[in-house]
C-alpha cells in the first residue's frame, strides 16, 4: 500500500513540479495537462506532423499544440496552477515561459499556490509495448468473503460522523455494524440495508484516532462476518485545513461548479492529503464526464488497489486498457 502511494505521488511530482524525465524518446518537462474538453479538441506532439484526438489527462510538453473546433472549449492546467480556457477555433503552442494569455483563450484562473496540490496522479508512465495498468500485479480479493466493507475503508477521513457502507454477495435479513477503537467496542447497530448513517445518539469520533469496523450478516440459513477494516480521522488541525482548502478550490470555480477541472483539482488534493476514498469519488465523476478517456480509470485502478478493493481495481484497469486500445495507443 505504501509503495502504491509512493508511486502515485512520484507520478504527481513528475507531471507538474518541474522534474525532467524521459517520455517516448523525448526528455522534457510537462508544462500543462488537459482537465476539461467540451466539444472536440486535438493535440499535436512536438515534431509530429499530424494532430490526434485529445482526451482528459493529456499531458502537454514544450512545443506541443492544442487546437479546438467550432463550438468547442478546452481547459489547460499549467504547472504554475493557472487554468487557461482555450475557446472555439483556437490553437495554442505550449512554451516554457509564463502562462500565455490572449483574448482568444478566454479567462485565466489561478488555484492558490498555498494548496500545494501535486497533480501527479494525472501522469502514469507507460512503457512501449506493454499494457496499461500492469494488470498482472493486481490480485483479486480472498475467496470466501461474502460481505465486503466499502467505505470508510483503509483511508484517512475528514468527518467525525462517517456513513458506513458495504456490499454482500448473499441475501441477508439483517446486518450488524460493529465499531471499535483501541479500548474495545464503541457501539453496535443492527440495520436491514447495506448502509448506515452515523447514529444520531452517539458522540462523534475523535479526530486523529484510528478505528476498526466489521459487519455481521444474519439470515435464516447462516450468519457471516466480514473481515475487520481500519480507517483514521485526520487530526483536528488537518481537518480544519482541508475544510479551508476545499472552500478555496470550490470558490475558484464558483461560476462553474460542475466541471472536470474542479473534480480534477479536488481529486489531486485529496490524494495528496491521504483522503483516498474522497479522491475515488472525484475520479469516478471524472470518468463519467469523460467517457472516452482511459486515464481516469487507470487512476481509479491504482486507488482501488491502494485501499484493498482488488476486484474493482482490476475492473477499472481493464476499462482503461480497452479505451487505450480503441484509440490505437
Amino acid at each position: 500500500m505504501r509503495l502504491i502511494r509512493k508511486m502515485i505521488r512520484l507520478c504527481f511530482l513528475f507531471l507538474l513540479s518541474g522534474v525532467s524525465a524521459s517520455y517516448a524518446q523525448q526528455s522534457s518537462q510537462c508544462l500543462a495537462v488537459i482537465t476539461e474538453i467540451n466539444g472536440k479538441a486535438l493535440f499535436k506532439e512536438a515534431g509530429m506532423s499530424q494532430f490526434s484526438k485529445a482526451t482528459w489527462g493529456t499531458r502537454l510538453f514544450r512545443a506541443d499544440q492544442v487546437a479546438t473546433s467550432d463550438k468547442s472549449e478546452v481547459k489547460l492546467l499549467y504547472s504554475d496552477n493557472s487554468i487557461v480556457t482555450l475557446g472555439p477555433n483556437s490553437m495554442i503552442t505550449i512554451s516554457g515561459g509564463e502562462t500565455p494569455v490572449t483574448e482568444s483563450m478566454g479567462d485565466v484562473k489561478r488555484v492558490s499556490s498555498s494548496l500545494g496540490i501535486n497533480l501527479s496522479s494525472f501522469s502514469f508512465k507507460k512503457d512501449e509495448g506493454k499494457d496499461v495498468g500492469a494488470l498482472a500485479g493486481v490480485r483479486s480479493i480472498t475467496p470466501g468473503q461474502t460481505i465486503e466493507p466499502e467505505s470508510p475503508y483503509n483511508t484517512l477521513i475528514k468527518t467525525d460522523r462517517p456513513t458506513f457502507s458495504w456490499s454482500a454477495k448473499l441475501p441477508y435479513d439483517n446486518y450488524t455494524v460493529n465499531l471499535y477503537n483501541s479500548k474495545g467496542l464503541v457501539w453496535s447497530r443492527k440495520i436491514s440495508g447495506t448502509a448506515l448513517k452515523f447514529p444520531e445518539g452517539e458522540k462523534g469520533l475523535v479526530f486523529g484516532e484510528s478505528y476498526i469496523w466489521n459487519i455481521e450478516g444474519e439470515s435464516n440459513i447462516e450468519t457471516d462476518k466480514s473481515a475487520n477494516h481500519k480507517f483514521t480521522l485526520l487530526t483536528p488541525e488537518k481537518s480544519r485545513d482541508v475544510s479551508e482548502q476545499e472552500s478555496v478550490i470550490r470558490n475558484t470555480f464558483i461560476e462553474d461548479a460542475e466541471n472536470s477541472t474542479l473534480h480534477s483539482v479536488l481529486g489531486a488534493y485529496y490524494i495528496d492529503m491521504g483522503l483516498i476514498q474522497d479522491a475515488i469519488r472525484e475520479f469516478q465523476t471524472i470518468s463519467e464526464m469523460n467517457a472516452d478517456a482511459p486515464l481516469p480509470h487507470e487512476i481509479l485502478g491504482s486507488l482501488y488497489s491502494e485501499v484493498g478493493e482488488k476486484d474493482k481495481a482490476i475492473s477499472e484497469l481493464q476499462i482503461a486498457l480497452k479505451l487505450t486500445n480503441s484509440k490505437g495507443n
